[in-house]
């Protein structure tokens, strides 16, 4: 047989039957500390003390009616809670918080790029990130330089590069070297591409890339 719990403890003082007095204190407390452990962790050792003699005074108060909604050991549990923040509401300065620690969890840090892990920046990335808000300063991540954004624009500026060097190009020239670095395509397959063998279609872009070469 399961021995006497704190629930039957408390149904039957709350109901009229007979109970040990003693063993219901010493168990009412024992329950009661270990939720002001947690939600009241700040409070001296007689706050502790009144937060079970106030969940006590709550629950006789309401008698045997709240054992229709559940077990009185539930209805101590919702009385302890309720007079942790009444304790705490009496004894808090003007302008402190009063609630119940939140257990919902805390917002998820700042993503950081894989490639940005690890990266340093400089004393002038720091400046240039540096806000400030009055007396304070903090640093904007926002502001610091991305591996990822830089590699993006210098990929923007290479293709516009591209594109204005293709455009000077002969035809069948600017589509074979698309084809070939952009696309990927292998130099055999891109001169039957634009019906030159792979000889002409050589001598050709290396006519083209001698211009440049030489305007550089």
């Amino acid at each position: 047989m399961r021995g006497v719990t704190l629930d039957d403890l408390l149904t039957a003082a709350l109901t009229g039957l007979p109970y040990n007095q003693l063993r219901l204190g010493r168990e009412a407390k024992r329950y009661a500390r270990r939720i002001t452990n947690r939600a009241g962790a700040d409070f001296p050792e007689d706050r502790h003390e009144e937060v079970c003699h106030e969940a006590f005074v709550a629950l006789w108060m309401r008698g045997a009616g709240v054992l229709a909604s559940g077990s009185a050991q539930k209805a101590f549990r919702k009385a302890v809670i309720a007079a942790v923040r009444t304790v705490r509401r009496d004894y808090a300065a003007p302008g402190e918080r009063t609630r119940l620690p939140s257990r919902k969890k805390p917002p998820a840090p700042p993503r950081v790029a894989a490639e940005d892990i690890g990266v340093i920046p400089d004393a002038d990335a720091l400046a240039k990130a540096t806000v400030v808000e009055g007396e304070h300063s903090r640093i904007d991540i926002d502001r610091l330089p991305s591996t990822s954004a830089t590699a993006a624009l210098t990929a923007i500026d290479v293709r516009h590069d591209l594109d204005r060097i293709l455009a000077t190009a002969p035809a069948p020239v600017a589509t074979a070297l698309r084809l070939i670095h952009l696309d990927d395509i292998a130099f055999a397959e891109t001169a039957k591409a634009v019906a030159l063998s792979r000889f002409q279609l050589r001598r050709r872009i290396d006519a083209f890339q001698a211009v440049w070469a030489a305007a550089a």
